[in-house]
């Protein structure tokens, strides 16, 4: 297989065993790698009752073609299970270099099954892999814990994914955290990691597994074409000088930056907290992942004060900034650095931890709750002091994070109020109001794994970076007639790039990726092909849903997204689900009704047995 080792490495922690598995090279042609080629094995290890549960839960660490490799952006690797926070299909991402540390390592991808009867770790290096007792490193932080593991391998140049005590206790929105902070944050994939009693996963590879291209010449032709546009590109170069944070005065002005948990348009603050005012006071480098030409990553270090860092940390990124600073009224950018860098030590995703917790507080501002419900705390705005004693809480589950850690879905059926929750299918969505662009009402409406910008950064096209070579075209922002179709084409194009797995952030051209693509397996690709591929692990990711007991009903605008903001740049507009879901189930062919795609459709996506296995009931 070219572009492949053709090798998985499956560990069976129940029974502490560790083998080798050739990769379904059938698998890897129909969907690639990522998150695509791991849907495919979960689907594959669903029970056919669909009731299993953490002690048995599969989860996957997968690579895709590009990784580890000379192609640019292709430093990322994807963390697929059930997601313990939605009950859906869970994924994440994470960057840095472990991905491509496990590639360089001789494998493809990691297929975790059972649950160990004592904290293990697993160490994986050229080839080989053994599971080491963990119980020393039970307890410890994610920093702690991966200062560990390379003392105890005496080699700094391993790359680790760790749990800290949040995963270790199971918060339904704990994280995975590689190369210090790197986080695999979304769907709760840390609580998996926890239930199974892995604490970490090590890897190192010296490459002395070769891996093998099509047409070496050709990708490399294609590699330097595209470092050259990167070394031009504007949008590369404002993301270097100023990080995703950069964009946070631009998406407050057109009414996409959240704010007091969703009920506020326009707030003076946000000039406090953005990635400008970063690069002009606390940043002190950039930092890249792994065939990264951009550096957006933050370092920074603030020098005194309460939130002295005591040297450079990981600076917060947008996601961030929205959700521990806006959304809370928190507009002291040291603040909203010191409790990133908290959640990361803890293993929290960072916004599924500010949204619980601005939810919990616009809970007690609106009489819902009271100092009865808060352990006698008061919860109120712009409380920096109060965000981080409840992350800790929340990681930890004590007192009031016992119910926190549960998710934003949860904590309003346990107070009498889901009417006030902001979630989609179980998961906040990110820093991206849908009020301000009606795609990503669409996108996080219809997304595979609840309310996340991952399965399509739509808002991109919608503020003007249109793939015209994939017809992918803008419409007005607050336009819903016609905008289903382009929202599905995205959707389609979002999956080739989580199954290569590469960078969201890339603006090379989608045609210099698809003949990398070709290039390194030998595949003949074209666009109409690639979106094809992508179409396909969309309609297997929605059978796996569905499987999982998915429905339409789910798919809902939030009661506080469905009220229009007076102030700010969402001038007052509301999307129309309706009319946006119509024309999005004719376009995937879909059943409105039940959710699912046509027989017609998966047969002639060459999900001929997945279509038997959902018509057969």
């Amino acid at each position: 297989m070219h572009g492949y080792h053709g090798k998985l490495l499956w560990v069976d922690l129940a029974a502490g065993q560790v083998r080798d598995e050739p990769l379904k090279e059938g698998y890897a042609r129909d969907l690639v790698g990522g998150s695509g080629l791991a849907v495919r094995y979960l689907y594959d290890l669903l029970p056919s009752d669909a009731d299993s549960d953490d002690d048995v839960e599969p989860l996957l660490v997968m690579t895709g073609p590009l990784t580890g490799t000379h192609a640019p952006l292709s430093g990322r690797h994807a963390i697929v299970a059930r997601s313990p926070l939605t009950g859906l299909l869970g994924e994440s991402y994470a960057g840095g270099f472990f991905g491509a540390e496990l590639r360089h390592a001789g494998y493809d991808g990691i297929v975790l099954v059972g649950r160990s009867n004592m904290p293990v770790w697993l160490f994986i290096c050229d080839g080989h892999a053994e599971l080491r007792e963990a119980q020393g490193l039970w307890g410890k932080d994610t920093f702690e814990t991966q200062s560990q593991i390379h003392d105890a391998l005496d080699d700094r140049r391993v790359r680790v994914g760790c749990i800290g005590p949040a995963g270790e206790n199971q918060v339904l929105y704990a994280g995975i955290a590689h190369d210090n902070a790197r986080m695999a944050a979304r769907t709760g994939l840390g609580a998996v990691m926890g239930a199974k009693r892995l604490k970490a996963i090590a890897v190192r590879g010296t490459r002395t597994i070769p891996l093998t291209l099509a047409d070496a010449s050709r990708f490399e032709d294609v590699v330097q074409r595209m470092r050259r546009i990167f070394r031009d590109d504007v949008f590369s170069q404002v993301l270097r000088a100023t990080g995703t944070g950069g964009n946070l005065d631009y998406l407050h002005y057109l009414g996409a930056l959240p704010i007091r948990y969703y009920t506020q348009g326009a707030w003076d603050g946000a000039a406090t907290i953005s990635g400008n005012t970063m690069a002009e006071t606390i940043l002190t480098g950039v930092e890249a992942c792994y065939g990264c030409l951009v550096a957006c990553g933050r370092k920074v270090s603030i020098p005194e004060g309460k939130y002295a860092t005591q040297g450079e940390i990981k600076g917060p990124e947008y996601e961030t900034l929205g959700a521990l600073g806006s959304l809370l009224l928190i507009d002291d950018l040291n603040a909203v650095t010191h409790l990133g860098h908290l959640c990361d030590r803890l293993g929290l995703d960072t916004i599924s931890t500010g949204n619980v917790i601005a939810l919990a507080v616009h809970l007690y501002q609106e009489g819902v709750i009271g100092p009865a419900e808060t352990g006698g705390l008061t919860l109120g705005w712009n409380d920096p002091d109060l965000v981080e004693t409840l992350i800790r809480e929340i990681a930890h589950r004590r007192d009031l994070g016992e119910i926190l850690s549960q998710g934003v879905r949860r904590v309003a059926q346990h107070y009498g109020a889901e009417e006030l929750a902001v979630h989609f299918n179980g998961m906040s969505p990110a820093m991206h109001d849908p009020r301000a662009y009606s795609g990503m009402a669409l996108t996080y409406t219809t997304s595979p794994i609840g309310g996340s910008h991952n399965q399509s950064a739509y808002y991109g096209v919608e503020s003007g970076r249109v793939i015209e070579e994939l017809g992918i075209d803008a419409l007005g922002r607050h336009q819903d007639l016609g905008k289903a179709v382009s929202v599905a084409r995205h959707q389609d194009w979002n999956a080739v790039l989580n199954a290569l797995v590469t960078c969201i952030f890339s603006n090379a051209p989608a045609t210099d990726y698809i003949e990398l693509l070709s290039a390194a397996t030998g595949w003949d690709l074209d666009g109409d092909e690639a979106l094809r591929i992508g179409e396909r692990i969309i309609n297997l990711k929605r059978v796996y849903n569905i499987r999982l007991g998915y429905s339409p009903a789910g798919e809902r605008l939030p009661k506080l997204l469905c009220r229009a903001l007076a102030e700010g740049g969402t001038e007052g507009f509301v999307p129309d689900k309706e009319t946006l879901l119509r024309e999005y189930y004719e376009a995937r062919d879909w059943d409105r009704s039940t959710g699912r795609p046509s027989r017609r459709r998966l047969v002639t996506l060459g999900l001929a047995d997945v279509a038997d296995d959902l018509y057969q009931s």
